[in-house]
């Protein structure tokens, strides 16, 4: 039997097997909530079709058409939360993807587990227009190989980051059917864990069909809830301040026979502009050891290691739901002696609050669509009061 059918049979078999315990714990937990109250439960299968796009002329090997396969197992949100239905009670879920990627020989196969949310941006009875953000993990069949794998630019490890964005449209067919189609993007990289590391990028469209087996909540308007927060009309200009480090591993056998920690420290300031939004500035600066081999490479030398030390200024953006938030940065150096990635860079992290001062968080810091390395670390926020408005 062809090796193809039996990865997908084997595959089918234990997504059957996930579904089954997703559905059993789905119901066991409804039985403990209110009864006026179900699980919003919806099971999702889509296709798509599309191809690899090459950002790097050493992809061009890989330039192929191909399907990929994909099970949702989605909530709808009906506003049990606050932030529901800020963001217009958007769906959760959890994305399970294989493809073949063309069949290639070199790449191989990749599957992805991805969480995910999916936010209305226009919505009808019947009809909803949206943007889907997921990301987890990823795991790629043949990674790149100096011996026995030379060709695979693209990624130099089996595990990695998956990461879908996509444009969806859905119509409600009946009660419990639903139609969606929708374009995205799909893309796998590790972050420079490992090199070499040019990344996989799958433009994509698709078709699905959705089924919901369970009765439908309905949202629950604002006013069974307070107006403001408790004493938001007395206290509440404040700017949030947060600081934090992260610490990155980059592994770059392939390219110099050794692997670097890079250290990045960092404080931004946030002011609150709506329920969803902060907009703020901030500074920092990142120590990376793997900036010393490339200089002297290249024909440069270094006398001192702190000139490789990278100060930076930042525009922050953050989107908070809950204890999560997404931040958004767009930088520019102010220093450093290694300088053939620009003056400019990118950073996006997920934070996640433990207390209401105390938050890990991920990071990955990227230059011009290159992700340089992942960051994990810690932070630290408090408000700074800068006015105060009292009741008359």
């Amino acid at each position: 039997m062809d090796h193809s059918i039996i990865k997908i049979s084997a595959l089918l078999r234990s997504v059957g097997i996930i579904l089954i315990i997703t559905i059993k714990a789905n119901l066991a937990s409804a039985q403990f909530e209110h009864k006026l109250f179900s699980s919003n439960l919806i099971v999702e299968g889509k296709v798509h079709y599309g191809f690899l796009y090459a950002q790097h002329l050493e992809l061009e090997y890989f330039n192929a058409h191909f399907p990929v396969f994909e099970l949702d197992i989605q909530q709808l949100t009906y506003g049990k939360r606050q932030w529901e239905r800020d963001y217009n009670y958007p769906i959760i879920g959890i994305a399970m993807l294989y493809s073949g990627l063309g069949n290639n020989p070199s790449l191989g196969s990749a599957l992805a587990m991805m969480p995910y949310i999916n936010f209305p941006l226009y919505k009808t009875k019947n009809l909803t227009a949206g943007f889907r953000f997921a990301l987890g993990p990823g795991y790629i069949t043949h990674p790149f190989d100096r011996i026995t794998n030379y060709k695979n630019l693209a990624i130099g490890s089996h595990l990695n980051a998956a990461v879908n964005l996509m444009a969806e449209v859905r119509y409600r067919i009946n009660y419990f059917l639903s139609a969606t189609v929708g374009l995205s993007l799909q893309h796998f990289s590790n972050g420079s864990l490992k090199q070499p590391n040019y990344g996989i990028n799958a433009m994509l469209i698709n078709v699905g069909l959705a089924y919901r087996p369970f009765k439908e909540n309905q949202n629950i308007d604002d006013r069974f809830f307070a107006p403001t927060q408790p004493f938001s009309a007395i206290i509440r200009k404040t700017i949030e301040v947060n600081i934090g480090g992260y610490a990155g591993y980059k592994n770059m056998q392939a390219v110099y026979g050794k692997s670097f920690w890079v250290s990045h420290f960092y404080g931004t300031s946030f002011l609150q502009v709506s329920p969803k939004s902060k907009f703020g500035i901030g500074i920092d600066c990142s120590y990376d050891p793997s900036q010393i081999q490339w200089l002297e490479l290249h024909g440069i030398p270094v006398n001192n290691k702190m000139s490789i030390l990278r100060p930076g200024i930042n525009a922050a953006y953050q989107l908070g739901m809950s204890r999560l938030a997404f931040i958004f940065n767009l930088g520019y150096y102010l220093g450093g002696k290694e300088k053939s990635n620009g003056p400019l860079y990118e950073k996006i992290s997920v934070q996640y609050g433990f207390t209401k001062k105390l938050y890990a968080s991920v990071m990955i810091k990227v230059h011009w669509g290159r992700a340089d390395y992942i960051g994990w670390g810690l932070g630290y926020r408090f408000d700074v009061l800068y006015g105060k408005k009292t009741v008359k």
